[in-house]
């Protein structure tokens, strides 16, 4: 079942990015990769604390490892490969968080849990990341953020499991600068099994205070950076309707409640029942916990922005913890006694709901990557021109959006660099690329994404033909 839901997903990635990747670096690339990366790499220049410089208010430490493994790979700038890792790393964490979410439930609650969650994933809905090697930060916040939380959730206070889950809690603001917030996520979970005495003692309480210093280092630090102040949300009343907006996605505003419902009755539920700390309800409610510090620090830092393609990775990791509690409320209710239909009735209705939102919202993603395939495609054109005729019109005498930077001069003097020019890929500058195994690689990974897909689906197949026929041999049913 894991398995197939894997290539499910991995190979719907495939796909995507076989339709609209480019090899034409794109925006921040530029920037972020090439300038303050792989031009002082190339120049024996980079040293360890340029790995730690500010990229506005990031750092994204983990993001320019992966560039220069790729590079040293590849042996040139290879944005193709990196959405490739990007899209193996996206969907070995959406499938890893769906069966640790699902662990609340057991047997076909939790496999239906598992499989609506991985599903929900599939739509290529941030393809903006997708399709931008440079955003591996996305993807690494989310595992170590979560392989953080695991840890923590459920180990005692200075424990080997504490001492590991703190330093990848902390790893997190290296991907990126929201990951600050991954300690105190923590932390306010600790001080709830505290209260409720599930963490007894001195030692436990002192656990508390590393993480919340830790919070206060890591986000000092990270107002430190150069961040974009014009993007932050300029009032209360601004910021209020940002964080509405994010927390009650895919649904509209108004139904903010109807989507955090699940997950908020979940929390309070679990609370109050004060269930051992080895129970893996504590790790949903961390999760849930982490998700709202996320949508806190969106709608500070980027509340003028609202919703943005890039996001949606993060909330759909919310929502997925919204469907697990809608499916552990209605398991809950349905063991109560009298009318079981209900409780079903109403996770269904739930349910229909989301995903006609989500429908809804997705309807010009078909649209959108069409455009960006377009776009792509002129924006290679150009800069390959530029390339083989050093004619600047190819540059500046066409519109902004035909070009992948924000300044066509600046564009200009970075192609005109001799070291950036030969570690362009290939396709750009008139070359064939290597045929070594990097290259036969990336052609079979993206020729076969329906194949895998395909696969995918007859295991997942297999494995419910298989569960519905346990009983009848004696085998426990999922």
């Amino acid at each position: 079942m894991l398995v197939g839901l894997y290539l499910v997903l991995v190979g719907a990635r495939a796909e995507a990015i076989r339709f609209a990747g480019n090899p034409t670096p794109l925006g921040d690339e530029w920037d972020g990769d090439m300038v303050r990366l792989l031009q002082p790499y190339l120049h024996d220049d980079l040293k360890l604390g340029d790995l730690f410089r500010f990229h506005n208010e990031h750092v994204v430490f983990f993001t320019r490892l992966t560039t220069l493994a790729i590079f040293k790979t590849s042996g040139y700038w290879d944005v193709i490969l990196q959405m490739i890792v990007n899209a193996i790393l996206d969907a070995a964490t959406v499938v890893a968080l769906a069966l640790a979410f699902s662990r609340v439930l057991t047997g076909a609650w939790a496999w239906t849990a598992v499989i609506l969650s991985v599903l929900l994933n599939v739509l290529p809905l941030s393809w903006e990341n997708i399709l931008l090697g440079f955003n591996t930060h996305f993807y690494l916040l989310l595992a170590l953020s979560f392989a953080g939380l695991w840890l923590l959730a459920m180990s005692p206070a200075w424990s080997p499991r504490w001492v590991l889950g703190t330093a990848l809690a902390g790893a997190a603001n290296l991907c990126m600068a929201s990951g600050a917030l991954t300690p105190a996520a923590a932390a306010g979970l600790h001080v709830l099994q505290s209260l409720r005495g599930r963490r007894r003692g001195m030692r436990e309480w002192l656990g508390v205070a590393p993480l919340i210093a830790l919070t206060i280092a890591l986000v000092a630090i990270t107002l430190g950076g150069a961040g974009s102040s014009e993007l932050r949300a300029h009032s209360p009343g601004r910021f209020l309707e940002a964080f509405v907006q994010l927390i009650s996605w895919p649904l509209v505003p108004a139904l903010a409640v109807l989507t955090i419902a699940p997950s908020a009755a979940f929390c309070v539920l679990t609370i109050a029942d004060r269930p051992p700390l080895s129970d893996p309800r504590w790790f949903n409610v961390a999760g849930y916990g982490w998700i709202l510090t996320q949508i806190l620090a969106l709608a500070l830092g980027r509340g003028e922005l609202g919703i943005q393609n890039r996001y949606l990775d993060t909330l759909l990791v919310g929502l997925t913890i919204n469907v697990v509690s809608a499916l552990w409320l209605a398991r809950l209710a349905a063991t109560g006694g009298g009318r079981r239909i209900w409780p079903y009735l109403g996770m269904a209705s739930w349910l229909a709901i989301v995903v006609a939102s989500l429908a809804h919202t997705s309807r010009h993603t078909p649209g959108d990557m069409d455009e960006r395939r377009r776009s792509a495609a002129v924006q290679e054109e150009n800069v390959r021109g530029y390339l083989a005729t050093n004619d600047a019109s190819r540059l500046a005498g066409v519109p902004l959006v035909d070009i992948p930077y924000l300044d066509a001069n600046k564009l200009q003097k970075l192609l005109d660099t001799p070291e950036i020019r030969a570690a362009l890929p290939p396709a750009l500058i008139g070359k064939d690329p290597p045929r070594d195994w990097v290259e036969t690689f990336k052609d079979d990974f993206l020729g076969h994404g329906f194949a895998m897909i395909g696969i995918g689906l007859i295991l997942i197949t297999a494995a419910v033909a298989g569960a519905m026929r346990g009983p009848r041999r004696g085998r426990k049913p999922l």
